[in-house]
């Protein structure tokens, strides 16, 4: 007896993209309607005279509005920035981002915005950071349809947390910039100067067709201002449109 032909698998769900930016570094891929996220972080971080690092963690979530093609797109984002002092207060950032271009073989936009636009509690205490930044990208491989490999470019400047603090204590305006590429459809690689010194992150999509992102960084890798290095383990569910793709 002849059997019917065996169905056809489907094919398998994609990879959602890696972060190309590296933590603590701001893009112009702003969240819009629909899109959202939630982050937990454990870092370490080594401190001045003392002998052992100090761990601690902190919460991130973010939600968008608007449509950054057709007019402009806003991201609200809410700050629990210390575990281990939760009564200590937080903080919200704004961003607003308007994309220049979108086209099969490049991406561009643009982004202002407000680190601690809004705090309570200690943070409240703590200087704001606006900035600046401009975001391009390409595939490296055009004509690839499984892998185009983004490569992505972030540039811009700010103050606060951007700005460089020279060895006497005096601070000028920041320049920031960072370069990130995907390694494989679910591993990206990214690095750069985001003000105070160079940080760099590995991203990883462990699952297809779920946004669950696990991202190992090193903060300060230079130790700049001779205030120490850290590194970080984030958790995050959401977040794929700070990558471009294509």
């Amino acid at each position: 007896m002849l059997l019917p032909p065996a169905a056809q698998a489907s094919d398998p769900p994609r990879y959602s993209a890696p972060s190309l930016t590296p933590t603590q570094m701001p893009t112009a891929l702003t969240a819009e309607w629909g899109n959202y996220f939630v982050s937990t972080s454990i870092y370490g971080y080594d401190q001045v005279g003392a002998s052992e690092p100090f761990v601690d963690g902190c919460l991130n979530l973010g939600v968008g509005f608007g449509n950054s093609r057709t007019a402009i797109a806003v991201e609200v984002d809410y700050n629990l920035e210390s575990y281990r002092g939760v009564p200590d207060g937080g903080s919200v950032d704004v961003r607003v981002g308007r994309s220049l271009a979108d086209q099969p073989h490049f991406k561009a936009a643009i982004s202002a915005g407000w680190l601690r636009a809004a705090t309570y509690g200690q943070l409240s205490r703590e200087p704001s950071s606006p900035y600046g930044v401009l975001t391009l990208a390409w595939p490296l491989r055009p004509n690839d349809p499984g892998f185009r490999q983004t490569l992505q470019l972030n540039v811009g400047g700010g103050g606060g947390r951007f700005q460089r603090i020279d060895q006497a204590g005096l601070s000028s305006q920041g320049l920031i910039a960072s370069l990130g590429v995907e390694l494989a459809p679910n591993v990206g690689l990214s690095a750069g100067w985001v003000g105070r010194g160079i940080n760099a992150s590995l991203s990883v999509v462990p699952v297809r067709g779920m946004p669950l992102f696990v991202t190992l960084s090193g903060v300060n890798l230079d130790n700049s201002g001779n205030v120490g290095r850290a590194a970080v383990l984030s958790l995050t569910w959401g977040g794929s449109f700070r990558t471009a793709t294509f």
